[in-house]
């Protein structure tokens, strides 16, 4: 009984203690633990979102020199890595982060209001943007990821590989190693917050589109002062050039602080980057626009009006005057049935529908950014998450509704989703790689800038055994650490004649490495107004098309470009034909008589469906023409890729239209004129190559350039060489070390041989008489090629023909042997 109430004590005692105990481990910049309840608590943070949270103090250290600093920002602008530690539940965490310097692309703006006219800023330094966003990693956390800012304390979220957190400044806390609030992800409250969509498409109400051409244009890959990267992008790499629309009540509620503003975007930015990077899909902000006096649009407690409105300012005023692939407009607004979040499924890139609008619904800025990136994903063609969707966790990112669980993953239904939208070409205003704004080479971030041998990221999670990842230079024992054609393994450049990026198409060109560089030759292709598709049309730009290709790409295998009849209706330049349509003026184009096999397609299909594109933003036609007693269907599509991308409805470039003349931006050009402006090859290249996109020869396998009238490897001078070149050489070298070296010496050999059991045979002396042998007299050529045929002889019958008396004569002495 003693015992027991002893117990009790003891644990009565502790529990008293601990706040005492805490507070005295703060001191020690450890950290507090507390309850999110009472009103008059110390420690309570503004947002009832989280059951709990913890106060930490973090320590913050240059990122080259390793001393403690209190400020991220050196000389005007911010230190391009930093090392934060702190200590969570007597654990230690330490941050490696790097500026993100890629989030701020050139051509950035942010736009305000001023007495009722829109201004326009463009920062053009690093001090006047203020760039405060970082991303890394959890040293010794593999999976993990972090995006924090540091302009006002730290704000921002951590994923440690299993969880995500959050961390927030304190409401009195100045500078980065103050007093900041930190919560788990699984301490969130279900509050009932919901995404506003209801698996519907776009509204059937539709609007025109441009007149553009469809053509993924190449990227160089050979240009001295390029950028190369991030470390873990590739060709198929997005990038999303976003647009945050600030309304007045999100103003006001950030305190009319315009940096502030600015910060609080370029923060959701840089989270929403953290989460989209594993789809190897980047985000670029081109913009921030603040209503500062009033709001452009009217909200409504209904999200699908305000959706509506929003997307209309977006097409009629921001586009116009701020190209974007996607706007998201952040408001204090609050939408009935607790929706924080709306947009439309799979308008990606779309000039009509791209955009979403979202509630600012917490202080906590991961939370929001969250929102917005969910919102983002049905942009992309994401719907919500069912339970036949395989998650890493039991609630990934397109989840219907906010838990416990963080939503920091992409179920393999977002996955499926996001792939059939690329399928069906949502992604080309994807393609382009914005340039970052910021001039000057920082190592770390995993571009290779100019001054840098290469860039695999931070040292604490560089897997490169090429890199040397603190000096952004090549090991000792290196000539190369990154690019297609370098071999990791040896840390050395493959092989020449490696193909390193094959044609895509029967106008493209292959690619091979060099042997020197560790990057594949610049893209080219074949040479414009070369035939094709066995002269039914004519490469342009590495492709050859067809109206019929073209009708196949929009409906699927049964399409077909019909009757050239109904192609007169383009000469209207209505819906029903034209040749091309222009969004900003909301005006069609009529084709000339001339030209109208190069306006809009006019196809015969089986499909009732659209195979290219998004059908519920596509103006779909249809009409009849009756020719010699058949009807003939003739079908339209006007097809929305964005404001500066081709409509894939219009006759592609290279297309026939007449006799020895092709289609070029809708209008039917002779091809004689056409290559008057282009380069040409010397000889034709001899018959053995082709003519590439910059004028020089493409030479088959087994032909030389520049002009492929030598045997060689094969390639070109802009695409490195089909075949090793040392390969080829040592081959020759072979051959010539048989005939001119082994072959000879093997032929002395033998006669040597035979001439010596020759002289035994006969027992000659070895001093003989000079002979001398004039050379017409002995046919010595045709003496070996008769010695060589002879049938097998012995020693004795050898013997008996050279026993027998031969006469040759000297030139000189006229004298017998």
């Amino acid at each position: 009984m003693t015992n027991l109430v002893l117990v009790v004590v003891i644990v009565l005692v502790l529990i008293y203690s601990a706040p005492i105990l805490a507070s005295s481990a703060f001191n020690d910049d450890n950290v507090i633990v507390s309850d999110n309840y009472g009103e008059n608590h110390p420690w309570k943070h503004p947002v009832l979102d989280f059951v709990r949270h913890v106060i930490i103090r973090p320590r913050i250290y240059h990122g080259k020199e390793k001393r403690k600093i209190f400020s991220s920002r050196e000389n005007g602008t911010h230190l391009d890595h930093l090392h934060i530690k702190i200590n969570v539940d007597g654990e230690d965490m330490l941050l490696d982060l790097t500026l993100n310097k890629q989030l701020i692309p050139k051509g950035y703006f942010h736009n305000h209001q001023l007495n009722g006219t829109q201004v326009v800023h463009r920062p053009k330094t690093e001090e006047e943007v203020d760039l405060c966003q970082y991303k890394g990693t959890v040293r010794g956390k593999p999976q993990s990821w972090v995006a924090l800012s540091t302009c006002d304390g730290l704000s921002g979220v951590i994923f440690d590989g299993k969880e995500m957190h959050y961390v927030e400044r304190g409401s009195k806390t100045e500078g980065l190693d103050g007093t900041h609030f930190w919560y788990k992800h699984s301490d969130l409250v279900d509050n009932g917050k919901t995404c506003g969509y209801h698996d519907n498409v776009v509204e059937t109400e539709k609007h025109s589109h441009e007149d553009n051409r469809i053509h993924r244009y190449k990227r160089a890959a050979n240009q001295p002062d390029m950028i190369r990267g991030p470390y873990n992008s590739n060709k198929e790499s997005k990038y999303v050039e976003l647009v945050i629309v600030i309304d007045n009540r999100e103003y006001k509620e950030l305190g009319e602080n315009k940096p502030r503003v600015l910060n609080h975007a370029k923060t959701i930015a840089n989270i929403i980057n953290g989460l989209y990077s594993p789809l190897n899909i980047f985000i670029a902000l081109v913009g921030v626009v603040i209503w500062s006096e009033n709001d452009e649009i009217s909200f409504s407690p209904n999200g699908d009006t305000t959706l509506t409105n929003f997307l209309h300012y977006r097409r009629e005023q921001l586009i116009k005057t701020h190209p974007n692939d996607n706007a998201q407009l952040l408001t204090k607004f609050n939408f009935e049935n607790g929706v924080v979040g709306k947009a439309l499924k799979g308008p990606i890139c779309t000039y009509e529908f791209s955009g979403g609008v979202n509630t600012d619904h917490s202080p906590v800025v991961g939370l929001v950014a969250t929102t917005v990136a969910h919102e983002m994903g049905h942009n992309f063609g994401m719907e919500h998450d069912t339970n036949e969707c395989k998650c890493p966790e039991d609630r990934c990112i397109m989840a219907p509704s906010s838990s416990t669980i963080a939503p920091v993953h992409w179920s393999s239904c977002s996955l499926n989703y996001l792939l059939l939208a690329f399928t069906h070409g949502m992604d080309y205003c994807l393609k382009n790689k914005p340039t970052s704004l910021f001039d000057g080479p920082v190592c770390g971030n995993g571009f290779v800038e100019p001054g840098e041998e290469c860039d695999c990221g931070l040292p604490e999670t560089c897997q490169n055994t090429c890199c040397n990842a603190t000096l952004c230079k090549l090991h000792d024992n290196a000539t190369c650490a990154t690019g297609e054609c370098c071999d990791f393994t040896t840390c050395r450049p493959k092989e020449a004649g490696t193909l390193c990026r094959p044609a895509d198409y029967e106008c493209d060109l292959p690619e091979y490495c060099t042997g020197d560089s560790e990057y594949c030759p610049e893209d080219v292709y074949k040479l414009d107004t070369e035939q094709c598709d066995g002269g039914k049309s004519y490469c342009y730009h590495g492709f050859c098309r067809t109206r019929t290709d073209q009708c196949k790409l929009l409906w699927g295998e049964t399409g077909k470009s019909s009757d050239d009849q109904c192609y007169m209706m383009n000469t209207k330049g209505t819906r029903h034909g034209n040749c091309g349509y222009d969004k900003l003026t909301q005006s069609y184009y009529k084709c000339d008589n001339e030209s109208v096999l190069c306006g809009m397609l006019h196809c015969k299909h089986l499909n009732e469906r659209l195979e290219f594109g998004m059908e519920s933003v596509a103006i779909l036609s249809h009409s009849f023409i009756n020719k010699k007693g058949s009807i003939i269907p003739c079908r339209t599509a006007l097809v929305d890729l964005g404001i500066n991308q081709i409509d894939p409805g219009l006759t592609p470039d290279g297309a026939l239209c007449g006799e020895g003349k092709i289609c070029v931006k809708q209008k039917c050009t002779a091809v004689a004129s056409l290559r008057k402006n282009i380069p040409s090859c010397p000889q034709d290249c001899n018959g053995n190559g082709w003519c590439n996109s910059i004028g020089h020869c493409h030479c088959k396998d087994g032909f030389a350039p520049p002009y492929c009238d030598y045997p060689g490897p094969g390639g070109s001078i802009d695409s490195g060489p089909a075949t090793d070149p040392n390969a080829r050489k040592g081959i020759v070298t072979a051959l010539f070390v048989v005939f001119l070296g082994i072959i000879p010496v093997v032929a002395i050999m033998f006669l040597l041989y035979y001439y010596a059991r020759h002289n035994v045979k006969l027992g000659w002396k070895p001093n003989m008489p000079a002979m001398y042998v004039n050379a017409s007299a002995w046919k010595g050529s045709r003496f070996l090629h008769e010695l060589t045929h002879l049938p097998t002889l012995s020693f004795r019958s050898f013997s008996q023909l050279y026993s027998k008396p031969v006469s040759v004569c000297n030139t000189e002495t006229n004298s017998p042997l």
